[in-house]
């Protein structure tokens, strides 16, 4: 499975660039419309402008606002996703075992943000739907790989 896990990470990877443009667009103009917001309770620029684009939601609280801990989600994403790829290139037991952890917190942290999303913010995320969607097929492979071969 370690094709799917590299088809999937560049997958991840190219949503999650677009998310980061869609980001910038919005610190140059606070009214931009992406190609994603497709209505009130549709819209991506929501959900990534909110709080909770930035460290959970959690670490500015923890940490302050100006910390380290307090990254973009997107920034996390595309690290994230960047090695995943890389595991995927390189297959030894450890890698193929640290592709498979940081799935496992990847899925954690889109059940938390699809809850906020739904619940909280009340708001459907096509940027954000997509990388849950990513998240748990990289966990499916990285489970096939590691305890089906």
């Amino acid at each position: 499975m370690i094709f799917g896990q590299i088809l999937l990470g560049t997958t991840g990877l190219i949503v999650s660039l677009y998310a980061y443009y869609v980001k910038q667009q919005l610190r140059k103009n606070p009214k931009y419309k992406a190609l994603c917001d497709l209505g009130p309770n549709t819209s991506c620029t929501k959900a990534l402008s909110s709080r909770y684009g930035n460290g959970f939601g959690l670490a500015s609280s923890l940490f302050g606002e100006n910390s380290m801990m307090n990254a973009s989600n997107i920034n996390l994403g595309i690290g994230f996703y960047i090695a995943q790829i890389i595991f995927g290139l390189i297959t030894t037991p450890l890698f193929n075992k640290l592709a498979l952890f940081s799935s496992i917190l990847s899925c954690i942290g889109s059940i938390y943000l699809a809850y906020i999303l739904a619940f909280i913010l009340k708001d459907f995320c096509l940027i954000c739907v997509t990388t849950y969607l990513i998240n748990f097929g990289l966990l499916w492979s990285n489970i096939r790989t590691v305890y089906l071969k």
